[in-house]
């Protein structure tokens, strides 16, 4: 199994940015290639996504969890919540999971961890080893492309 992980903080509320990153036709934008099918409204648990990238690489996911963040402290010191969304992909090419994760840090700024944690199905197995490097500049790309979305001024989407 192949893992990475990309991080980067953005000047949004959490709620905002989680919402933003679980409407799945926007990353069209952020990964090259790549055309989604699913629901224009932010993804929930029993969705199905589908992901084609250069028109042959096919990655079909299964929405597992979603858990909007909290963007503030709650009834005193309690902390604010991370927002969670996973999705289990099923093949054909992938096989595995996806895990997104949004953490306010303040009122409107917040940490974005971007997991992939996936193999390569069947005869894509002789490829696996570029595959974590592969991802990694992905993910990274991904999250350097949103960033450039942000409107510094309110801490919202452009």
């Amino acid at each position: 199994m192949t893992s990475t992980t990309a991080s980067r903080v953005f000047p949004a509320r959490a709620s905002a940015m989680f919402a933003h990153l679980t409407t799945l036709p926007r990353h069209e934008a952020l990964i090259p290639f790549t055309r989604i099918t699913a629901r224009p409204a932010p993804a929930q648990v029993g969705d199905t996504i589908v992901a084609v990238t250069a028109g042959l690489l096919r990655d079909v996911m299964l929405v597992t969890e979603i858990s909007a963040p909290d963007d503030g402290p709650r009834s005193g010191t309690m902390p604010a919540s991370t927002g969670v969304a996973v999705f289990r992909k099923v093949g054909p090419v992938l096989l595995g999971s996806a895990r997104i994760e949004v953490t306010p840090l303040g009122a409107s700024t917040c940490r974005v961890d971007w997991t992939e944690d996936v193999r390569l199905a069947g005869a894509w197995r002789m490829l696996e080893v570029p595959l974590t490097p592969a991802l990694h500049v992905m993910t990274t790309r991904a999250l350097r492309l949103l960033d450039g979305t942000i409107d510094r001024s309110e801490g919202t989407r452009r």
